[in-house]
This record gives C-alpha cells, sequence and structure tokens, in this order.
C-alpha cells in the first residue's frame, strides 16, 4: 500500500512539473495576431469577410503556429472585437497606428497584415480524351506581409513574396465558381492556397530566422548603463543601487553587474582623441527587482574602499 502511494505521488509530481513547464514556455513566447488577409488583384480580388479571405488567413497562422514560436491570438475572438469596436474592414491594407490601436487593445505584441497584390491564372494546354478534358494550369500569387510591433509601431518585418505552383486537372464538367473570389473556381482556389501556403511559411521561416539573430546580436554585446542612486545603511553593509536599466533592455532578475568607476583616460597627444580608458571595479551586485525604466540591485561584494556614485558605469556579467 505504502509503495503504491509512493508510485503515485511520483506520477502526480512528475504531471505537475510537466504542465508547469509547459505553461512557462508558453508565457515565454510572444502572443500576435494575424488579421484577414485581404486580395487587390485585378483579376482575383476578395476581401475580409470572404471564404478566402478566411481560408488564407489561417494559413498564416498555422505557419505561425507550426513554427512554435509564438502565440496566436484567436480569430474568431479578434473578428468579434474588430465588429464590436468598429473595425469591420480591418485587413491588410490597415495603416499602422490602427494595427498599433487594435493590438494594444487585445493584447498581443504583435500584429501580422498581409495583402495578395497579384494573381495570375495560366492555362498551359489543354487536350481531351473521350469525355475526359485534361487541363494543365499554373498559378502565380504576389503577396505583401508585414510584422508590426504593437509597443513601439515599429515594422519588425516587411516582405514582398512570390511563388509559383503548377497542376494537372482532369474533369469532366465545368468548375463551381466559389463565393467571396471574383471568378475563382474551386480547382483555381485550391491552387492559389497552395501558394500562399508556400509563400506563408517561408516568410515565417525567414522572420523567426531574423529574430534570433536579433537575439544572438543582443546578447553578445554588452549590456552597459549607470548608477542612478545609492542607498546605504547607517553601517554602510548593505548597499542598494538603482540602475537605468529596466524592461526595455535585456537585463533579468538575478543577474550579477559590475560597477565600475573611471581612471585614467589614455589620450593622443596629436588629436587629443581618448583612445581608451581605465575601468577601476568599485563591486559586484544582483539585480532583485526589474521596473519598466529601472533596476533595483544589491550589492553582494566590494573590492575597494571607494564608494558607490551616481553615474559609476554599471555593466551587466
Amino acid at each position: 500500500m505504502f509503495r503504491k502511494k509512493n508510485i503515485l505521488i511520483i506520477i502526480l509530481t512528475a504531471i505537475l512539473v510537466l504542465v508547469t513547464c509547459i505553461s512557462v514556455y508558453s508565457q515565454d513566447r510572444p502572443k500576435i495576431a494575424v488579421v484577414a488577409i485581404t486580395s487587390i488583384a485585378s483579376n482575383c480580388s476578395w476581401q475580409s469577410d470572404s471564404s478566402l479571405s478566411i481560408a488564407t488567413t489561417d494559413l498564416m497562422v498555422n505557419a505561425l503556429v507550426n513554427s512554435n514560436r509564438f502565440r496566436l491570438f484567436e480569430r474568431a475572438k479578434l473578428d468579434a472585437i474588430c465588429k464590436e469596436h468598429g473595425f469591420q474592414n480591418f485587413s491588410g491594407l490597415v495603416d499602422q497606428s490602427t494595427a498599433v490601436q487594435l493590438g494594444k487593445m487585445i493584447g498581443v505584441r504583435a500584429i501580422v497584415t498581409g495583402t495578395i497584390t497579384n494573381v495570375n491564372f495560366s492555362a498551359d494546354s489543354v487536350f481531351q480524351i473521350g469525355p475526359l478534358k485534361v487541363r494543365k494550369s499554373s498559378v502565380e500569387v504576389g503577396m505583401a506581409i508585414r510584422f508590426i510591433d504593437v509597443t513601439t509601431g515599429e515594422i519588425l518585418y516587411s516582405t514582398y513574396e512570390e511563388s509559383k505552383t503548377s497542376a494537372s486537372v482532369v474533369s469532366a464538367n465545368l468548375p463551381d465558381l466559389i463565393p467571396g473570389g471574383f471568378g475563382i473556381s474551386m480547382k483555381s482556389a485550391a491552387s492559389l492556397l497552395k501558394v500562399v501556403e508556400e509563400i506563408c511559411v517561408c516568410v515565417v521561416t525567414a522572420f523567426v530566422q531574423k529574430m534570433d539573430e536579433k537575439i544572438a546580436r543582443t546578447e553578445a554585446a554588452l549590456l552597459e548603463g549607470y548608477v542612478v542612486q545609492v542607498n546605504a545603511t547607517s553601517s554602510g553593509n548593505l548597499v542598494q543601487v538603482y540602475i537605468n536599466l529596466g524592461k526595455n533592455s535585456t537585463i533579468k532578475k538575478e543577474d550579477k553587474i559590475c560597477i565600475y568607476q573611471e581612471g585614467e583616460v589614455i589620450q593622443d597627444s596629436k588629436t587629443n582623441e581618448v583612445l581608451d580608458r581605465e575601468l577601476i571595479l568599485v563591486a559586484i551586485g544582483t539585480v532583485r527587482i526589474v521596473k519598466d525604466k529601472s533596476s533595483e540591485a544589491l550589492i553582494t561584494e566590494k573590492f575597494t574602499s571607494r564608494e558607490i556614485r551616481e553615474k559609476d558605469i554599471v555593466q551587466v556579467m
């Protein structure tokens, strides 16, 4: 009985740890929303409420989800909010300020917009075998996609991609036209969606790569700031410093910081250009609290008798 109870406890603990890890990992991924993808192609246009808009938007959502790097805002919920707040025609043609307005309203980090600007259907060859008609056709699609940062309004990534696919179709009847498109048959729509899917996967892959490169550059760069305030006990044993690095930087809780003061400056005697500067290590501390624009750190070790001062240089280890 005791052994079974222990096994049950181990299993429940493992499940709890797994659920916690999944939850933490999910929260680390940025939440984004994809607005309705529309088409302004002269021979194949559609609005945000059409079946083709829903299908193409879902393809972009799928590409983002499958990258395993983002959390997606539910499309049905987004549509409801757009209607409620007068964003019925919200689509890939929207301006940045409106995208930022909506993004802040729904609490996402970025808005993804997409517009199809060119669709070219071509029938390469047609021949008939008895009652069957064999048609080899192709479709080329041009699509503009933007990722907009909701916090800053900055365009994180903007690209125009073109792709083409071809297929052979055997049919005995004329294809039915689908609603929401401009004279698009079911078979043509299937080919078009296949091309759009390829473009979406390609764009998401490129965007993720750009994100990774930016993260690598940020991590490689030395994060530097300065002391803005020093608080010490009367005995001087406990020193707390405030620095000008906050959530708008890459500083994190429990990061180690080094505090330096400038020593001798090495200067070119002819041009007076500063070639280097001596940095004197004064203390090491640990970040305890990270706020929006500042952080609090506790000094854990001092190396000189010098007092920590405002404007002392801070480097994150």
